[in-house]
């Protein structure tokens, strides 16, 4: 079953601008969506010449970040400090607690640091079983959502995600369709009005949605279309291990280089025929 809005959010913080803006945008959908919020801070190891994790923090040293945070994020959410790897821990909560939603925030590591330490996001989206708001940008109201698609069963989630997103957060949804064969591409059009169809009558109602058709590769296709759009909406799903392996998969290439917030939506086969929006 689809349910959006999320009522429990957990935001990834590190005391850097990243997580601030983590922290922002969680708060703007926190208070559209009635959700409550709670934070986590992990101290990474450090990488070292014997690769063994730092000492313990101290009570001191417990006292001193946890204030430091609190003064961020007040009085309201819990605050859970753990330390070790940032990924491992944050989704390793988040299955204990069973938030709905997960925030980070992106360092833009390129190169060599990303291929050595990777990005906490991209590793906490492919870990995730929950959908993850990677944040990006100024907080702003959320009027239009892309949502890419494609012709496979498991796209189908995604897109009806971001339909139920886009009815709860009173945008309009546009459909897009990137091909990366022009002379041969089907129709789109008719396989999207067929899920469109699955939707709800009042979600459809609520999201006037479009279909947009773009040539080229696809995850150029989707950054020259996303002007005008104030979120992304993409299924977390791997394609080539080869090619994952060294360019990442086409969720987290546009997470790269998205200027706006990117929603990541896991997985789980097509879409189900049941689907509950919560009221706003």
């Amino acid at each position: 079953m689809i349910i959006f809005p999320p009522k429990k959010i957990l935001v990834a913080y590190d005391i850097a601008d990243a997580s601030h803006t983590a922290w922002r945008h969680a708060c703007a959908l926190a208070a559209k969506c009635g959700a409550a919020m709670d934070v986590v801070y992990v101290v990474p190891w450090e990488i070292n010449d014997v690769s063994l994790p730092p000492s313990g923090l101290t009570a001191a040293d417990l006292r001193a970040l946890r204030a430091k945070i609190r003064a961020v994020v007040g009085l309201d959410c819990k605050i859970t400090i753990l330390q070790g790897d940032p990924a491992d821990r944050i989704l390793g909560l988040a299955r204990l607690r069973r938030w709905d939603l997960i925030v980070v925030g992106t360092h833009a590591r390129k190169g060599v640091m990303r291929f050595i330490l990777g990005s906490v996001a991209e590793a906490v989206v492919r870990g995730s079983s929950v959908p993850v708001l990677i944040a990006r940008g100024a907080v702003r109201p959320i009027r239009s959502i892309l949502a890419p698609i494609k012709f496979a069963a498991y796209a189908e989630y995604g897109f009806a995600y971001a339909a139920a997103a886009a009815a709860v957060l009173s945008a309009r949804l546009t459909a897009l369709h990137v091909t990366e064969d022009p002379i041969w591409r089907g129709d789109p059009r008719l396989w999207v009005t067929k899920l469109l169809k699955r939707l709800p009558a009042e979600v459809l109602k609520a999201v006037r949605p479009t279909i947009k058709e773009a040539s080229g590769g696809v995850v150029s296709g989707i950054l020259k279309s996303k002007r005008g759009h104030d979120w992304i909406v993409l299924v977390a799903h791997g394609k080539s291990l080869i090619q994952d392996a060294f360019l990442g998969t086409t969720l987290e290439r546009v997470l790269r280089s998205s200027s706006i917030p990117v929603l990541s939506v896991p997985a789980v086969g097509s879409m189900p025929f049941v689907m509950r929006v919560s009221a706003r």
